[in-house]
């Protein structure tokens, strides 16, 4: 395993605390929750060479975790939205 690689699995694992805290805030249902888990894991490693050190990597990570978390609460609204609409145009109406 290349270095980089491992420094980002060992990282995550002593702070993934942070990550799960975010995902059980933001999210009710246990599949969400992972779902968010997962895309936050995602995005801080798509992200990772550019974290520079100046700041914490927790502090780091948890601002890259809260702005996935916007972005995947409001793409579930949609959605959700988009699936109720639909619903409601196929509904019988009295």
């Amino acid at each position: 395993m290349a270095s980089k690689e491992k420094e980002f699995l060992e990282r995550m694992e002593k702070h993934k605390g942070v990550v799960f805290k975010i995902s059980r805030m933001d999210m009710d249902n246990a599949d969400d929750q992972k779902d968010l888990f997962q895309e936050i894991t995602y995005q801080v490693w798509k992200s990772y060479d550019r974290f520079e050190g100046k700041s914490e990597f927790s502090t780091w990570l948890y601002r890259i975790g809260l702005n996935t978390a916007i972005i995947f609460l409001k793409s579930e609204k949609r959605r959700s939205f988009i699936q109720n609409d639909e619903v409601e145009g196929f509904r019988i109406k009295d």
